[in-house]
């Protein structure tokens, strides 16, 4: 049973050994989403639209998922995973940094990485654990903030609070306390100005945030129509 065109598309991803994040990305289109779903079980029994990212992949099973690829192809060795792709991010003539924070920041590419999450997390620990070498070997500088939140805890018992977790070049550390002062701990509304200095503060180039602040007027003025 094939699905629509949409729902047929894929991404291949590779992994580097050193940060454990996605280095390589290559779309592709499976003939047969339902025999890609029996390649990937049982882990993908639960997970009826394939959602999930499925990585840690034997040669031989992606070599079954390329055979199904329209064209079949021999996937390089470096592909290891399988994931839907991101289409909220096809129509940006540009890199978003998502998901590919540290090894932008090892190239010197990207100057601060910032990510938010209910704490205690096993699954947030885990997410940020390839950064953990490189704050230890001074490569990077890491400020950890905890909020306690009791109304949060009455809701949701096993989380204490939210946790914001700040990653800066040792050079760009100004931009941690710079970001907290403007964004996080922001005293007005949020407009185009905080998207724009926000945008900056992550590393996008003026042109890109010139970019994002049209669509973000665009999509205002088409909601107010």
């Amino acid at each position: 049973m094939n699905e629509d065109s949409c729902d047929n598309i894929f991404v291949f991803q590779g992994f580097d050994a050193v940060t454990e994040t996605v280095c390589a990305e290559w779309r592709v289109h499976i003939a047969d989403v339902d025999q890609l779903r029996s390649i990937l079980a049982p882990e993908s029994d639960d997970d009826h639209g394939l959602n999930c990212q499925y990585d840690g992949l034997s040669k031989r099973d992606m070599g079954r998922i390329g055979k199904l690829c329209v064209p079949p192809i021999v996937p390089h060795a470096i592909f290891t995973g399988i994931s839907r792709p991101s289409f909220a991010f096809d129509t940006i003539p540009y890199l978003i940094h998502t998901n590919f924070e540290l090894p932008l920041m090892l190239e010197g590419r990207k100057p601060l990485a910032v990510f938010g999450d209910g704490y205690p997390s096993e699954w947030f620990d885990e997410f940020l654990a390839p950064f953990e070498p490189f704050v230890a070997s001074g490569q990077l500088v890491r400020r950890i903030i905890d909020t306690p939140m009791p109304h949060l805890k009455q809701r949701r018992p096993d989380l204490d609070g939210m946790r914001d977790v700040f990653f800066a070049l040792p050079e760009e550390e100004w931009r941690i306390d710079a970001y907290i002062k403007n964004i996080r701990n922001r005293t007005r509304d949020w407009d185009d100005d905080l998207e724009r200095l926000q945008g900056s503060l992550l590393g996008y180039e003026e042109w890109q945030n010139d970019w994002w602040i049209q669509q973000r007027v665009k999509r205002r003025k088409a909601a107010e129509e």
